[in-house]
């Protein structure tokens, strides 16, 4: 057995049956001092700080989804300005702490990892708990280099440490392992994990008496092995023989038939899109076969009732009050709860979506609050009057807040008589003094149906889709009800693969080893359109069905399913497509942002075209590694 270090900090617990972690594992070797597993209990505890680092700010309690990899043309931070510095924003140096904190958080997991696979032989238990003990280490630490190439290797790679700091004696000069070779034995460590670790529904009885996506399981392995293979196939690294790899794993997921798209609203009068996205907001444990694979889970110390009442942990995450709808409400006594609505969505993204599309208003909230009750002000409704029931349009605006053009979502029916058309909109503030005026338009029925809106006159002042915040994740759907709710915290858990993103894996996967989309790959992504459109996913439905799909068609509905989920900038990179994204983006800003979000829109991309070889990566953080570490090369223009 080798050495293990004293633990300096608390833990987030896990949500099954993870306890506080009492040992942390820094990579600076003053601090190690020599201890010994003996016990089970130690194992499983060196586990539990294995998946640790997942809860910290810089992963996935906000750096990961937000002020890390949120820069693209999805979404952008309200109240940057020139001077404002964000990772985000593409303006930092290569001392940047948020970058330094990733970093420093992902070698710690997988020098926590290291320790359980160096020392679980010494540990006398159930053979097959150990296997899965280890099995779930491996994975981790290679879902941790994973992280660490895609964000930092370029092509030239990063550190890669297979041994453990008590080993290396006082040399820790580590020099770059090409990201080839990394991706290479990041894929061979989960190959040999997924065998060793359980499916998701034969849990181990100290993991959980019920199934969980809290905990690494082999479908979770396989959907990241997807994924990794994917960035490996693409850029910087370009391995073509990894597509195949990619349609094989993810294919494995779906043959497992342990997972498939939720098809049933959790909440009435919500999408059945929405269901994983309530539940990770209310910390509901996904059912088994349903969406959920792999989730990063967190607890709060504002749980007011249940098993984890009053324990304390630490609230980390920040999902449905920094990106979240509009509400105002600071109150620990708040029905909807404190969101500033700092994450707004591009005007490029929100065209995305075509008419009935359900994703679109729930990922896009077309509403905010003013106030501690449930009143909603919708931000800009097309009002249609007259005889006949469920029509329904949006409205798109210019930067100048003038009606441009009414698309029709709905049709309704039994119109006899052209309905009215009127507008009514609210901005992101506290007023609820509705704005814009002007505006006038006029509807064609036929057969009872609304079939066409024309915009007569543009009128001024309404608000824009720039007025529209994030709303994947809402406080209102929290289980954290008063009296005690925190403002600017939850435990919401959030999704890191979930089955929508393997079924579109498995379709851009088969474009590419096949040239053009077989049947198969063609009904994987029908299935993502349809639930998509209210209807069940694995029936066939002519209206919205596609025959063919193309790489655009596959880059832009990852987009439309995945948006806000951390996804999009690696993606881009790997297409390729980053740099005429951006430059998309920001052209449309320019046009059609209204002036008081023309400088927060516009930063990223502006910033990002200066030096776009620069910022596809982030920088070798200098201020503790490139200073420690004299084998160690920045990335290129840093």
């Amino acid at each position: 057995m080798r050495k293990n270090i004293k633990y300096s900090f608390l833990v987030l617990t896990m949500l099954v049956s993870f306890a506080s972690c009492k040992k942390d594992i820094s990579l600076t070797p003053v601090y190690f001092e020599p201890t010994t597993f003996t016990t089970e209990a130690q194992l499983v505890y060196q586990l539990i700080g294995v998946y640790a680092p997942m809860q910290q700010d810089a992963l996935y309690a906000q750096g990961l989804w937000g002020y890390l990899e949120a820069g693209t043309d999805e979404s952008f931070r309200t109240g940057s300005t020139a001077s404002t510095i964000l990772t985000q924003l593409y303006n930092i140096t290569s001392s940047e702490t948020n970058v330094g904190n990733l970093w420093r958080q992902l070698y710690n997991g997988i020098e926590r990892a290291n320790v359980i696979i160096d020392g679980a032989t010494s540990v006398t238990m159930d053979d097959a708990k150990k296997k899965n003990i280890v099995g779930q280490a491996k994975f981790l630490r290679a879902f941790y280099y994973y992280i660490l190439v895609s964000r930092f290797g370029g092509s030239e790679g990063i550190p890669l440490k297979k041994v453990l700091s008590t080993d290396m004696g006082t040399n820790f000069n580590i020099p770059r392992t090409s990201s080839k070779e990394v991706y290479e034995y990041i894929i061979k460590e989960m190959t040999e994990a997924e065998t060793m670790v359980p499916a998701i529904n034969a849990p181990q009885s100290w993991q959980s008496t019920v199934p969980t996506v809290s905990i690494v399981s082999r479908t979770a392995i396989q959907g990241i092995l997807a994924r990794v293979c994917l960035n490996a196939a693409g850029n910087p690294v370009n391995d073509n023989t990894k597509y195949q790899l990619a349609l094989d794993w993810s294919k494995k997921v779906i043959a497992s038939g342990l997972h498939s798209l939720n098809s049933n609203p959790a909440v009435a009068g919500t999408p059945a899109y929405a269901n994983l996205f309530i539940n990770n907001m209310r910390n509901t444990v996904s059912a088994l076969g349903d969406e959920g694979i792999w989730d990063a889970a967190f607890l709060s110390k504002s749980n007011a009732s249940g098993a984890y009442a009053n324990t304390g942990f630490l609230a980390t995450q920040t999902l449905g009050a920094t990106m979240g709808l509009y509400c105002p409400d600071a109150s620990a006594t708040g029905i909807i709860g404190f969101s500033g609505g700092i994450y707004r969505v591009h005007n490029n993204f929100f065209k995305l979506f075509g008419p009935g599309d359900l994703r679109r208003d729930w990922a896009v909230a077309p509403y905010l609050y003013k106030n501690a009750t449930n009143t909603k002000y919708f931000t800009l409704t097309v009002n249609i009057t007259g005889a006949g029931t469920g029509a329904a349009a949006t409205a798109f605006t210019n930067a100048a807040g003038a009606i441009t053009s009414v698309v029709i979502d709905n049709p309704g029916s039994g119109y006899a008589t052209a309905p009215t058309i009127s507008f009514t909109g609210y901005a992101t503030n506290t007023t609820t003094t509705a704005i814009g005026t002007g505006a006038t338009a006029t509807a064609v029925v036929t057969g009872g149906k609304v079939t066409a809106i024309t915009v007569t006159a543009g009128g001024s002042g309404y608000p824009t889709v720039y007025e529209r915040a994030v709303g994947k994740w809402r406080r209102e759907y929290e289980i954290n009800v008063p009296p005690v709710r925190p403002q600017n915290n939850t435990s919401c858990n959030f999704p890191i693969i979930r089955y929508a993103d393997v079924l579109l894996m498995a379709a851009e996967a088969d474009l590419k080893v096949n040239g053009s989309p077989s049947a198969l790959g063609i009904e994987y992504y029908n299935q993502v359109r349809r639930r998509a459109y209210g209807l069940t996913p694995t029936t066939p439905a002519p209206t919205v069905d596609v025959a063919t799909f193309t790489m655009q068609d596959i880059m832009d509905e990852r987009s439309r399913e995945l948006c806000f989920e951390g996804l999009r900038r690696i993606d881009l990179i790997r297409w390729g497509t980053i740099n005429t994204v951006m430059q998309n983006n920001l052209n449309d800003v320019l046009a059609n942002a209204p002036a008081t979000y023309t400088v927060a829109a516009s930063l990223a991309p502006t910033n990002f075209l200066t030096s776009p070889s620069k910022f596809v990566l982030f920088p070798i953080p200098s201020a503790f590694e490139l200073a420690q570490n004299a084998s160690l090369t920045q990335n290129a223009g840093w």
